[in-house]
């Protein structure tokens, strides 16, 4: 078995760390694209939440801020916190989606 020389060890290992840096910017952009499709989803039913998050300094935002949020952390190679923020987005409008039906037929009770 051959031993590869210090360089040859190191291109290689440089090698994997920008595949693994490539891979993850592709995460974040297929998270952020899904974000926005449950987004629009949200948007259609008109069950669109406020959400509070660190990134947006603790405030109630809309989720459109909140994307927004997403996409310059992913342009500023943030690509975990992307992520983080892209599910976020997604849960919420799936679930503001789920709120509405179920409370479509919502009316008053009265004893």
């Amino acid at each position: 078995m051959k031993r590869l020389s210090t360089w040859a060890s190191l291109l290689a290992g440089a090698g994997i760390v920008v595949s693994i840096s490539t891979s993850h910017a592709g995460a974040a952009s297929e998270a952020i694209a899904q974000a926005e499709a449950d987004l629009a989803a949200a948007h259609q039913a008109s069950a669109v939440w406020r959400l509070l998050d660190p990134a947006t300094g603790g405030a109630a935002v809309p989720l459109g801020k909140l994307l927004k949020t997403a996409q310059v952390k992913l342009e500023a190679n943030e690509e975990s916190e992307a992520i983080r923020i892209a599910e976020k987005i997604s849960w919420a409008a799936q679930a503001g989606i789920a709120q509405s039906e179920a409370q479509k037929s919502a009316s008053p009770f009265y004893f």
